[in-house]
């Protein structure tokens, strides 16, 4: 787990909740994991969150609507993290909400290393201004690829969706 921003592990009637500093993570049931980044994101905060949701998952294919409207930079070893981890290609789909022009390029480009990464594409991804638009993707994204059970630990590799 993160050495710098230790996490705090809670139960509520949503789900369960993790805090990386001052990043917040909350599991909803059966399948997505919504984040709001805050600040700088750096290597240790995606192991850690890659953790928690093996921990919640078991491996399972996911979902991750991600709320960039406060994150400021995504370091380096960030984004090597998130495209090296072999835990990252159990996320079945990526809902980016609220990110600036700078972030949906970064987010792009970033997108794409994985398409050469992994081949035949990456995870099925589209930028929102809202939350509620975000869930009602990812909602789409789960009835057209079938309950997460039937992906098991496979890896997971969809094209791009509009959005």
């Amino acid at each position: 787990m993160c050495k710098d921003a230790p996490s705090i592990m809670t139960n509520i009637a949503q789900g369960q909740t993790l805090e990386i500093g001052p990043h917040r993570a909350r599991f909803e049931p059966p399948d997505v994991i919504r984040v709001r980044w805050q600040g700088s994101m750096n290597a240790d905060v995606f192991d850690t969150l890659f953790q928690w949701s093996d921990e919640l998952l078991g491996g399972a294919r996911h979902f991750v609507i991600s709320d960039m409207t406060h994150l400021d930079t995504v370091s380096p070893s960030a984004r090597k993290a998130a495209a090296t981890d072999p835990r990252s290609p159990r996320i079945a789909g990526i809902a980016i909400v609220g990110a600036s022009a700078h972030m949906r390029a970064l987010m792009g480009l970033f997108l794409k290393a994985l398409e050469l990464m992994y081949g035949e594409g990456t995870f099925r991804r589209a930028f929102f201004d809202s939350e509620d638009e975000a869930l009602a993707w990812v909602n789409a994204q789960r009835a057209e690829l079938g309950p997460a059970s039937q992906a098991g630990s496979e890896r997971a590799r969809f094209a791009p969706t509009s959005g």
